[in-house]
């Protein structure tokens, strides 16, 4: 019969890393919908502990159902980084990093990155779950979001590297991994495709009328808007929904009410100036970041969500949109990725794009769309409980390949 020390020492412990701000929006939400899958997932001999770089995530971690306890990287002390400067570089890289001495203080195993993490190339004999959301710096190098101050570099040097040596690689879908596979020159088979899940803040009921109206009133807003959130990057679009809108009011008389919420990431004051330029300035809502408890009534209180970006195929708000039942306007080219819950349009033209919100007002109503969306959520819900099922069978494989804690 096994001793209780020897139980303990069967054990393999899991460590989920969550570096994310709250103010990235849609990267920090799935990074705890992934904390909280892999809570649920995780097979024997697992023990998964949540882990969080940033202490004042820890609060809004608890707010989630996620008990996180605060990751610190031990800083070198003065005399250990003398001597790694007469070091050579072959040497340097022998030696294990403060972050990996920090993992095996902490007695970990196994880590998990829920989100792309340049920490990944600091293990060196600790195995680790990477994750990629998208490449789209491959796809879209035109925008300075993506290239500035050698951002491309840098995400290569961190995907060329951490792909490679990860013991699996969770992406958004096939074409991520497509991608990864074919430029970094890994198996198709290290590659789990995971499909995203709305925000685990998100409320499917909906609210009381009191608390639109509250919204409202705080936000200055009436309903029937069009809707996108998104932080004011480039490759975001806005000034697409601009034009279109533009041009709607040249045709029928009025604009429609536009509502952004999203943080300023250096692009929003050009896309208040174009609003001003294009005349719809006073139809156009900028709130800035908003809380997750607000966003749920901003969509109930929206016509549709719009979302003319030009990364995807994968996005967070068409999925959240279906979850409240909302119509979905977005980009053709990621038409695999909505099925028919969606009205499609060209995000170069904004002919195209008012065309499909004029087409939007005179289909069917919201419950056309409402049950197309709960189909599409459904198909996700089926890929992501296969991916799942894939997920725990590596974790099993890998558990039997190594050595326990002592």
């Amino acid at each position: 019969m096994a001793t209780a020390d020897a139980v303990a020492k069967s054990r393999l412990k899991l460590a989920v890393i969550l570096e994310k701000k709250i103010s990235v929006g849609g990267g920090f939400n799935q990074s705890i919908t992934a904390a909280l899958q892999m809570l649920r997932i995780a097979p024997e001999p697992y023990d998964v502990e949540i882990y969080t770089t940033i202490r004042s995530n820890i609060e809004t971690l608890a707010a989630s159902g996620l008990k996180a306890k605060h990751f610190v990287k031990p800083k070198r002390k003065l005399s250990k980084k003398i001597v790694q400067a007469f070091q050579s570089a072959r040497r340097r890289r022998e030696e294990m990093t403060e972050f990996e001495l920090e993992i095996k203080r902490q007695g970990i195993d196994l880590v998990y990155f829920t989100a792309p993490s340049g920490y990944a190339l600091d293990l060196q004999a600790t195995p680790y779950i990477f994750t990629i959301w998208d490449l789209c710096h491959l796809e879209h190098p035109e925008f300075p979001e993506v290239t500035e101050n050698r951002e491309f570099e840098k995400r290569e040097e961190l995907y060329s590297r951490a792909v490679v040596k990860a013991a699996t690689t969770l992406t958004d879908g096939l074409h991520t991994s497509q991608l990864a596979s074919q430029r970094y020159g890994v198996a198709s088979d290290r590659f789990i495709e995971m499909p995203f899940s709305p925000a685990p803040l998100l409320r499917e009921e909906t609210s009381a009328p009191d608390a639109l109206a509250a919204m409202f009133e705080r936000y200055g807003l009436a309903p029937g808007y069009l809707f996108y959130p998104a932080q004011f990057w480039a490759h975001k679009n806005h000034v697409r929904l601009l034009e279109a809108c533009s041009l709607l009011a040249k045709r029928n008389g009025a604009a429609p009410s536009i509502v952004f919420a999203g943080g300023d990431q250096g692009h929003a004051r050009a896309i208040r100036s174009m609003s001003e330029r294009l005349g719809v300035s006073g139809s156009t809502h900028f709130l800035g970041f908003v809380p997750s408890e607000d966003m749920s009534l901003l969509y109930q209180g929206a016509s549709a969500l719009v979302m003319p970006s030009y990364f995807g195929p994968s996005n967070l708000p068409p999925m959240e949109a279906w979850v409240l039942g909302k119509p979905v306007l977005y980009p053709q080219r990621f038409a695999d990725f909505v099925g028919d819950a969606a009205l499609l349009f060209d995000p170069d033209d904004a002919h195209s794009l008012a065309d499909c919100i004029e087409r939007l007002a005179q289909g069917p109503g919201d419950g056309h769309w409402q049950e197309l969306g709960r189909q599409r959520l459904e198909h996700f819900e089926r890929e992501r409980h296969a991916a799942e099922n894939r997920l725990r069978l590596r974790l099993s494989r890998l558990a039997s390949r190594m050595p326990t804690s002592a």
